[in-house]
C-alpha cells in the first residue's frame, strides 16, 4: 500500500497539485528520487478566489544539488532523527540552487536563492490514518515553499494562514502526508524571518 512512487515538490523545497511550498513538493520528489512538502499542484495561486488573483510559475536557474540517504537514527537540525519507511527513506539535499518566480499576469520575475539545506525524516508507522507516508521536513538557510491548496486547507484548519509563494530563512519545519491524492503540509513552525512572495510579485 505504501509502494506509490511521491512526486512532492514539500522545497522548491522545499517544499508539493494540491500540497509543499514549492520547497515541500520539490524536496520530496527529490527525496523520493530514492519525493519538500508541497501539493503536486499544477497552478500556483496567489490570492485565490479574488480580483488580485495570479498564478505563480517557476523555473529553475542553477541546481547544483545532490541528495544523500541518510542512515536511521543520524541527527536532523532541530532535534530530529532520521527514520524511514519504505521506500521513503530519510534523506538530505544540499547544493546550491536559484530559482526564478513569475506573475503570469504581468510578467513579474524575482530570483532567488534557495539552496536550503533540506531533510525529510518518515514515520516508521503512517501517522493519519489511510496515509502512504507521514513525516517531517526540516530545513536551514533560505528556501522557496510553494503551498497548493491542499497544504492551505489543512494549514488553515490548524489556524495557520501561509501566502501561496513564501521565503523564509532560519530553521523551519513542516509536517506532512503524503496521501492517494497527493502529498500536503499540516504544520509550518519557523525560528527565522519569511517574506510574502506573493506580495513581492504583485507589486
Amino acid at each position: 500500500m505504501r509502494r506509490a512512487k511521491l512526486a512532492l515538490l514539500l522545497p522548491i523545497a522545499v517544499l508539493l497539485a494540491a500540497l509543499v511550498p514549492t520547497a515541500v513538493a520539490q524536496a520530496t520528489t527529490r527525496a523520493v528520487q530514492t519525493t519538500t512538502t508541497t501539493d503536486q499542484a499544477s497552478t500556483y495561486t496567489c490570492y485565490p478566489n479574488t480580483r488580485f488573483s495570479f498564478n505563480v510559475t517557476f523555473s529553475t536557474v542553477l541546481n547544483k544539488q545532490v541528495t544523500t540517504t541518510l542512515k536511521d537514527g543520524a541527527p536532523i537540525p532541530g532535534g530530529f532523527v532520521a527514520q524511514s519507511d519504505p521506500p521513503y527513506y530519510a534523506n538530505v539535499t544540499s547544493g546550491a540552487l536559484v530559482q526564478s518566480f513569475t506573475n503570469a499576469t504581468t510578467g513579474k520575475t524575482i530570483v532567488r536563492n534557495v539552496s536550503g539545506p533540506s531533510w525529510f525524516t518518515y514515520d516508521p508507522t503512517p501517522k493519519v490514518p489511510g496515509a502512504l507516508a507521514t513525516g517531517t521536513y526540516v530545513a536551514t538557510g533560505t528556501t522557496a515553499q510553494l503551498f497548493g491548496p491542499m497544504s492551505e486547507a489543512a494549514l488553515a484548519a490548524a489556524g495557520i494562514h501561509e501566502p501561496t509563494l513564501a521565503f523564509v530563512s532560519g530553521l523551519l519545519v513542516m509536517r506532512f502526508v503524503v496521501a492517494s491524492t497527493g502529498p500536503y503540509v499540516t504544520s509550518f513552525s519557523l525560528n527565522g524571518t519569511q517574506q510574502n512572495g506573493c506580495a513581492l510579485l504583485s507589486g
